[in-house]
């Protein structure tokens, strides 16, 4: 997660000899000021959401927790939700982004594609827990957009497995196999696995949590292996 380090008082008064609507305070404007607070309520729903839980999260808490005064939480949020909605968002476009940066930098093999965006995955909620209790507990029941919201993700991700599946198994080689459903039922493994991995306190050693993710991709591969 990147921190802002926000300076600026945000309950400091305006200048009254600016323009209207475009007052600024330490040469910020106003649209500025907001959006950095913005971000400082989405950095603290990450630590109260992400170690109290959402059902036990609280306006008030998340405005302690990102040093601001209630009234600046319904500036940019009518609900928890929303802001809980906001905060996945957030957290999905930085996982994505490393997904992709780890892609990139891969082996340009399918088994040497897997095994780093598995390990990104588990990266990035081992480093930080919050993100995992966010990302795979309590998204699953919070409200319907935020359901909506990690429905994509999942799809996402096997939009990317999909890509992967086509260059390890040819669909003349498993005929009676959706290679669709299989994409969508290995990321559901996936997810399950961190889950686990992560209840139990990441006790496993990161390199056995990632071979036993790669190992139904393998015995996928030596089970079309004869027909090739």
């Amino acid at each position: 997660m990147v921190h802002v380090n926000i300076v600026i008082p945000m309950d400091a008064p305006i200048s009254d000899t600016a323009p209207p609507n475009k007052r600024r305070y330490g040469g910020v404007l106003p649209e500025e000021r907001q959006r950095l607070r913005r971000a400082k309520l989405i950095e603290g729903a990450l630590e109260v959401f992400g170690t109290k839980g959402f059902h036990a999260a609280t306006v008030r808490e998340v405005c302690v927790a990102a040093h601001l005064t209630e009234r600046y939480f319904y500036e940019s949020f009518k609900t928890l939700p929303e802001l809980f909605l906001a905060t996945y968002g957030e957290l999905r476009q930085q996982l994505m982004a490393l997904t992709l940066q780890a892609l990139a930098q891969s082996e340009p093999t399918p088994f040497g594609m897997l095994e780093p965006a598995i390990r990104v995955f588990l990266v990035f909620i081992r480093d930080d827990p919050r993100r995992g209790r966010i990302m795979l507990v309590d998204s699953l029941g919070v409200d319907n957009q935020v359901a909506a919201l990690s429905g994509a993700t999942a799809r996402d991700y096997s939009t990317l497995l999909k890509q992967h599946l086509a260059t390890l198994v040819r669909p003349e080689d498993l005929p009676d196999v959706s290679l669709d459903l299989l994409a969508d039922g290995m990321i559901g493994l996936n997810v399950l696995l961190a889950a686990r991995w992560m209840q139990d306190g990441f006790a496993e050693p990161i390199d056995k949590v990632v071979r036993t993710n790669l190992l139904p991709y393998q015995g996928l591969m030596s089970l079309v292996a004869p027909a090739r």
